[in-house]
């Protein structure tokens, strides 16, 4: 009987946490939809979300490095840290679209988001850093259980926000430079279609 009621136990623990990874997919999902009506684009959202996985990355380092598992509390800690490193990327591409289509150039209107956007960014990121380090340190028992949260911002805020400041311009160029070509090259196929339809009507 006891057995079976740990048997149940791990199959409920299991089921729990694949439906909490569903939820996370789910939730980036839904923010990618969001911010491709907005955006009224499905390329611009990537550049944005691109920021995430440095957020993972850091947040499962500082894991690693603490000898601590991922548990509800480090859900929580993800779902909050997702938010803010996306908030870090909208701030940094919104301002080099608003500058683009200004009338200047992209590598001006990045290089004007880096220099606008740098100071909310870091100030926000060191915040929260700074906010977060009682949590994650423990200071009485009924707090340990949670330092894990404090673990995953921490680690995850200081990956992502040098990295976002780097990494999302430059492959804002690249996937710019992508969405170009598959234009140029669909306009001219379009263009030659046009073409060879035009000539057809002529024909008596």
């Amino acid at each position: 009987m006891i057995t079976d009621n740990i048997k149940y136990g791990k199959k409920l623990y299991r089921v729990g946490r694949w439906k909490s990874i569903k939820g996370s997919y789910f939730g980036q999902r839904v923010v990618y939809l969001v911010l491709s009506s907005l955006y009224e684009s499905f390329i611009t959202p990537l550049t944005i979300l691109l920021a995430l996985p440095f957020a993972l990355c850091g947040g499962f380092l500082a894991l690693y490095l603490g000898g601590q598992t991922l548990n509800i509390f480090g859900f929580l800690g993800v779902f909050l840290l997702l938010g803010v490193v996306g908030k870090n990327s909208i701030l940094l591409i919104d301002f080099a679209l608003q500058s683009i289509n200004s009338g200047i150039s992209r590598t001006e209107g990045l290089i004007a988001a880096e220099k606008a956007r740098i100071c909310p960014i870091l100030m926000t990121s060191f915040a929260l850093i700074v906010g977060t380090i009682p949590v994650a340190i423990g200071i009485n028992e009924a707090s340990k259980s949670r330092t894990i949260i404090g673990h995953v911002v921490i680690g995850g805020l200081i990956t992502s926000t040098f990295l976002t400041l780097i990494v999302v311009p430059v492959a804002f160029t690249y996937i710019d430079n992508i969405r170009l070509w598959f234009f140029k090259k669909l306009s001219c196929f379009l263009g030659k279609k046009v073409e060879v339809t035009s000539v057809l009507q002529k024909q008596p």
